[in-house]
């Protein structure tokens, strides 16, 4: 079986941090990087997970193996049997994802914005995101991945329906 790599790169800001300053700030960040020493393996190890950037929650991230050897994490589904990764744009159960793509060699990376409404202290405010998210299928782990070679393929502002 293959080993399934998941760098996730969150960026996180609030209403205050929205000036171009600010976006000029986020844009520059990198989209990928090398896989971190703090990466976690899950499942024997078939599913190396590698977080980035802001979690001001600290459980940003929920994941999934179901009995069909299918990872859910966040608004993914990834099938490590046939390598396909798709995407749901609304958390709706009667609502099927979207088939974004069914990987070969290479990795292909995955991005949308969204906003949560947090409660903290006794304020209201929204806390918005830039999530990132980079995806190989490796016969061996490479923690270079990422870093060698430009993606296969780019998903751009995926849509959010809320």
């Amino acid at each position: 079986m293959h080993i399934l790599v998941l760098q996730i790169i969150i960026q996180q800001w609030d209403k205050s941090q929205q000036s171009d300053l600010h976006k000029k700030a986020r844009e520059d960040l990198p989209g990928h990087y090398p896989i971190s020493p703090s990466a976690f393996m899950l499942f024997n190890g078939n599913i190396v997970i590698d977080q980035h950037g802001d979690d001001v929650s600290g459980n940003r991230i929920h994941y999934q193996l179901t009995k069909a050897d299918t990872l859910l994490i966040d608004r993914f589904r990834i099938d490590l049997n046939a390598k396909t990764v798709e995407f749901k744009p609304r958390l709706q159960a009667d609502e099927p994802p979207i088939l974004l793509s069914k990987m070969k060699d290479g990795w292909i990376q995955c991005q949308y914005q969204w906003r949560y409404r947090i409660e903290e202290g006794g304020f209201i405010y929204w806390l918005y995101e830039n999530v990132i998210i980079n995806i190989s299928f490796l016969e061996e782990m490479d923690k270079n991945v990422f870093m060698s070679k430009p993606p296969e393929q780019r998903f751009e502002n995926l849509q959010i329906n809320y």
